[in-house]
């Protein structure tokens, strides 16, 4: 494997930690008895592509995160389920997605959808266990009752979004329901305030949380799940026309643009291929002058979405710079994958598989109150470049995101990374930040836990050798007799083209020099296939 750029391996700033093995201080019950640990913040924004942020090659304004991920360490191989739930379960149990879940019953009456197993000890329980005080605002998506919900699963305080979408306004979404929690107490339409936007609710509710933990024996964990900018695509009134006219060229001019500012950037990963390129949405120029009006006003919604949710994050910044927290704040920030592609309004096709509520899908209603708007496959396909597809695929569009860690000191060894970091990675990383040495089987909160599947790359993080990919083992996806799995260079897949029925061959591909996923080598390594298809079927179908 191809070594680390200098500044990669320069980073050795964590000086508030002793050692750098995963084990330091001890767990513990007893708060305000711990010595100096890092706050812990992670942000996850929802359905945002690879380059939607400026950092990673984006014209949308995101001064904050832009800030925060070149202070940090940007990751350009940074791996995630192919959906929402899925990253979801990889994040706070640090498992396989098919071992993770199981069916339940979900919030609207006679439904059901899978919940996270209690059959893992889950990253707010392990931090809450050993001293810090643990907050929640934002998506959940992991269980929607009894035992599964945040303010039992280890948050002390929270207020989750339970459902995988609602809206981001005040209204009724899914049958007459909305699917809000506040410490653990289901929300009616009326318990929400009039003014109620997701994205500023979720950081005023953050803010709430962490001005409320004024005891600095006690550091705090902060996961803050944005539900943008997941459909509907919905911004405040004031926020409508912050973008006008900017993606009158359309997607396929964004995606030239966007693949030269993320070169410019270096976060490109070595050998993404920008020349060739498979597209799924009819050219732009093939589109009719209404169809180009309301993909780009889709587009332009969608940027401010995403510019209302950095000037959130930076809301969050100020108050740490305020208190003196920045600077021991590990702060861990992530797409949970690909871009979105769905197409809805008139004009646009209705792709969701299950309608809400009759809405308003005008053009002059777009963003407001009753629309129920996505972007479309071109503009998703802009923002996944240079991954082959996007969402809901285990191609590299779909389950490779843009994702940086910022920690104290960063500003002095800023870098970008291409070593091979996956969602399932990010709890034993927070983990050994903390200090807290994960239990592995057996019995934990008095019920059976199983071992995670992760890899703390907290001493790579303090500047040592980073794993070998083939040190790592696998890392697999499935979704029925669709399936992906990564091992050393080496990626196969099964999954067809999106939109495409019926199954298709394994296909191989080395993902070092071909991240894009454009020269099939099966022909070529018959053994590797072989071997890497039965370490799927035996561990990740």
């Amino acid at each position: 494997m191809k070594s680390l750029p200098e500044c990669a391996l320069a980073l050795t700033m964590f000086t508030f930690v002793a050692c750098s093995d995963g084990n330091i201080g001890t767990k513990t019950k007893e708060r305000g008895n711990l010595t100096k640990r890092p706050n812990i913040l992670l942000i996850v924004a929802d359905d945002l592509g690879y380059t939607d942020i400026g950092a990673f090659g984006s014209e949308i304004p995101t001064p904050n995160l832009d800030r925060l991920a070149r202070e940090g360490l940007r990751l350009t191989n940074f791996h995630t389920g192919r959906a929402c739930q899925q990253t979801r379960a990889m994040l706070m149990a640090s498992t396989g997605t098919t071992a993770a879940l199981e069916i339940r019953p979900r919030i609207f009456p006679g439904t059901r959808s899978n919940v996270l197993k209690m059959d893992w000890a889950i990253l707010p329980e392990l931090l809450q266990d050993a001293g810090y005080r643990t907050y929640m605002a934002g998506k959940w998506d992991l269980g929607f009752v009894g035992k599964y919900r945040p303010s039992v699963r280890g948050f002390d305080r929270s207020f989750a979004m339970m459902e995988g979408g609602e809206s981001h306004f005040a209204e009724y979404f899914w049958r007459e329901s909305v699917a809000y929690e506040d410490e653990g107490r289901r929300l009616t339409l009326e318990d929400l305030p009039e003014n109620f936007y997701s994205t500023r609710f979720y950081t005023d509710k953050m803010l709430e949380y962490l001005t409320s933990n004024n005891s600095e024996a006690e550091p705090w964990f902060g996961y803050l799940a944005y539900t943008a900018p997941h459909w509907p695509l919905q911004v405040p009134d004031k926020w409508l026309d912050r973008h006008a006219g900017t993606y009158a060229l359309g997607y396929d001019t964004l995606r030239g643009s966007r693949l030269e500012k993320a070169k410019l950037e270096g976060v490109l990963p070595p050998g993404a291929n920008t020349s060739v390129f498979e597209a799924i949405a009819k050219p732009w120029n093939e589109l009719n002058g209404e169809e180009q009006r309301r993909y780009s006003r889709s587009q332009e919604i969608y940027a401010s979405m995403v510019e209302y949710m950095d000037t959130s994050i930076g809301r969050i910044v100020d108050f740490l710079e305020e208190t003196n927290q920045l600077d021991n704040t590990l702060i861990f920030f992530m797409a949970d994958h690909g871009a979105s592609t769905l197409e809805t309004g008139p004009g646009q096709g209705d792709s969701f598989p299950a309608q809400p509520l009759p809405r308003n899908n005008e053009f002059d209603n777009f963003g407001k109150i009753g629309s129920f708007i996505d972007h479309g496959i071109g503009f998703g396909e802009a923002a996944s470049a240079p991954f082959k597809y996007f969402k809901g695929n285990m191609s590299e569009g779909g389950v490779r995101a843009a994702a940086f860690a910022r920690y104290p000191t960063a500003n002095e060894s800023p870098g970008v990374s291409h070593v091979l970091i996956t969602a399932l990675d990010v709890m034993p990383t927070l983990l050994a930040a903390a200090g807290i040495k994960h239990p592995g089987a057996g019995e934990f909160r008095g019920r059976e836990i199983k071992d995670i599947k992760g890899i703390s790359f907290w001493p790579f993080m303090n500047g040592q050798r980073a794993p070998e990919r083939e040190d790592r083992g696998s890392i697999g996806w499935s979704n029925g007799t669709d399936g992906a799995l990564i091992r050393g260079d080496f990626k196969i897949i099964n999954q067809g083209k999106p939109g495409s029925s019926g199954s298709t061959p394994w296909r191989l591909y080395n993902i070092e020099s071909d991240p894009s996923e454009t020269t099939d080598i099966r022909a070529n390594h018959p053994e590797v296939l072989g071997v890497m298809i039965a370490d799927w079927e035996l561990n990740w179908k």
